[in-house]
């Protein structure tokens, strides 16, 4: 997986956010002033056309660096219906009044509530895939504000902090300058992983490691996440020669798609790091 593609998608991420943003806001503005219903159709064209496409693209980025954001996907699919039959059900509404029609009137009516039915459950499943991008990268205010999209009034909040945490996000990420070594100071020692490990989604990760010589793994990262331990999560840190059953204990994952590989670096006692690669159960 590549980091670049974390911050692409992380980037589309903090796009959606403010064009949601602007368009709650437009939407506001649309309740208290004389042209609301033209400002509305604003509001309405914005989070049609700008703000789910681009939130859609975001969510298919994730969903190829392996975070499980397929109800994020689903839920961008629904809200558009949801403020379609909102907005038909309104006009329908609108026009059952003005002709006196009570059929009408109580079909528009119908039709609204179900578009906020629908509008609630897209909000739901994107605000859970937001939760978990959160729990994912270790941003409270992320994983705060899905749980805030979720809640309707003031799920325009929720977008703020979720463009908010992006940018901590992204400065995480961020690779630190890499120091050359003289290679004359690398011991020769050859640590690589015999087959394919295993990761959990209580964070417990089994694989098997080859060592020429005796050494200590210092620390285990899953790559492209913020997710770290250090030596005493991980049984035997000590490397004996030959081959060595490893167990690592990281916190518990969410985001993880069942089945896909994920690459983890472990930071040996020598300066070196191996990258290993185990397969989410």
């Amino acid at each position: 997986m590549s980091v670049n593609l974390d911050v692409n998608a992380l980037n589309k991420l903090k796009d959606a956010s403010l064009w949601f943003i602007i368009a709650t806001l437009i939407g506001f503005i649309g309740v208290v002033t004389v042209f609301s219903e033209i400002i509305s159709i604003v509001a309405f064209i914005l989070l049609l056309f700008v703000a789910i496409p681009k939130l859609k693209d975001a969510f298919n980025l994730f969903l190829q660096t392996g975070k499980d954001v397929r109800n994020g996907i689903t839920g961008a699919n629904i809200l558009p219906w949801g403020y379609i039959i909102i907005f038909l059900g309104g006009i329908i509404g609108i026009i059952g009044l003005f002709a006196i029609s009570a059929v009408l009137a109580i079909f528009g009516t119908l039709l609204v509530v179900l578009g906020v039915l629908l509008e609630f459950i897209g909000g739901l499943l994107i605000g859970l895939s937001i939760y978990n991008l959160g729990r994912f990268y270790q941003s409270d205010l992320m994983w705060i504000g899905g749980i805030l999209i979720i809640i309707p009034g003031i799920n325009f909040v929720g977008w703020i902090l979720t463009y908010i945490s992006i940018d901590d996000v992204l400065k995480r990420l961020s690779p630190s300058p890499i120091i050359p070594t003289p290679a004359a100071s690398m011991p020769s020692v050859s640590v690589y992983q015999v087959g394919t490990g295993s990761l959990s989604a209580d964070g417990k990760a089994s694989l098997v490691l080859y060592s020429s010589t005796q050494l200590q793994i210092q620390s285990a990262s899953i790559d492209n996440t913020l997710i770290s331990v250090s030596w005493d999560k991980i049984t035997p840190y000590i490397l004996n020669p030959g081959n060595n059953t490893v167990t690592i204990q990281f916190p518990p994952l969410t985001g993880f798609i069942r089945g896909s590989v994920y690459s983890v670096t472990l930071v040996l006692s020598n300066g070196q790091t191996v990258k290993v690669f185990l397969t989410f159960t």
